[in-house]
């Protein structure tokens, strides 16, 4: 897994796992910023169908 950096923090590989199951546990996100939807796109691609559209 790449290393990630959100709102200017390093993402630890716990808090990327952690992530993980906490958005795989939603049938929806409402609402998630630029740089969080870029996150799960590069490392969760089966989960951008939860995300909202990108205009919304």
């Amino acid at each position: 897994m790449p290393i990630e950096i959100y709102q200017g923090h390093v993402l630890e590989p716990h808090q990327l796992e952690e992530l993980r199951v906490q958005l795989e546990a939603f049938d929806t996100i409402e609402e998630v910023d630029a740089e969080m939807r870029g996150i799960i796109q590069r490392n969760w691609p089966h989960l951008v169908a939860k995300l909202p559209p990108e205009d919304a």
